[in-house]
C-alpha cells in the first residue's frame, strides 16, 4: 500500500455532526476484535441491511476476509474513537472490493454502529473510499442495495462517480 495517500501510514481526524471526534485508518488484521464488538452493537435490521440476509454472527473466515485486505484491490478504512479513559472503539467501517471482471469498477459497502448513524460518518467515509478508489484505478462503483436503503442511496448520489444500483427487494 505504499505510495498511495490512503495507504498504511494514513490516518485522520474527523468531527462528526455532533462533535464526535472519530479517527479514521486503514483496517488491519488485528481489528477483529473491534470488528466483532462493533457487529454485537449493530441491531437486527443495521446487519440485514449491510449483509441483505438475517446475520447472528461473524465467522473466523469472515473476520479475515473483512480485516485482513490487500488494500488495492479490497480497501477498508475504520472509524474510530479514542476517549482519554477506557478503550479504543470502532464505530464504522468503509470498503470497497474490485470486481474481477471489471477491474475499474469495485462494490462498496458502509456499516456505522447504530449510536453513530446520522452524524455524518457514512458521507466521509464514502468521500474517503472515493479518493482511495480513484487513486487505485477505479473509476465506478456498483452496489446491491436493499429498495428501501434510503441512506446508502443518498450517500451514492453525493459522491461525483459514475453509480450503478442493483435492487434487491426486502
Amino acid at each position: 500500500m505504499t505510495g498511495y495517500r490512503f495507504g498504511q501510514h494514513y490516518e485522520e481526524t474527523v468531527r462528526l455532526r455532533d462533535g464526535t471526534r472519530a479517527i479514521l485508518r486503514p483496517i488491519r488484521g488485528s481489528d477483529k476484535h473491534l470488528l466483532l464488538e462493533g457487529f454485537e452493537r449493530l441491531s437486527q435490521r443495521s446487519r440485514y441491511t449491510r449483509f441483505l440476509m438475517p446475520k447472528q454472527k461473524l465467522s473466523d473466515r469472515e473476520l479475515q476476509y473483512l480485516t485482513e485486505v490487500d488494500g488495492v484491490d479490497h480497501f477498508a478504512l475504520v472509524a474510530l474513537t479514542r476517549p482519554l479513559f477506557g478503550k479504543e472503539e470502532g464505530i464504522g467501517v468503509g470498503r470497497f472490493v474490485r470486481l474481477g471482471d471489471e477491474p475499474d469498477t469495485a462494490e462498496p459497502a458502509i456499516t456505522i454502529a447504530d449510536d453513530q448513524q446520522a452524524k455524518g460518518l457514512g458521507t466521509i467515509l464514502l468521500h474517503r473510499l472515493s479518493d482511495a478508489a480513484w487513486e487505485r484505478g477505479i473509476r465506478r462503483f456498483r452496489c446491491e442495495l436493499l429498495a428501501d436503503n434510503t441512506r446508502m442511496r443518498e450517500l451514492l448520489a453525493e459522491i461525483e462517480t459514475d453509480v450503478r444500483l442493483d435492487q434487491v427487494e426486502d
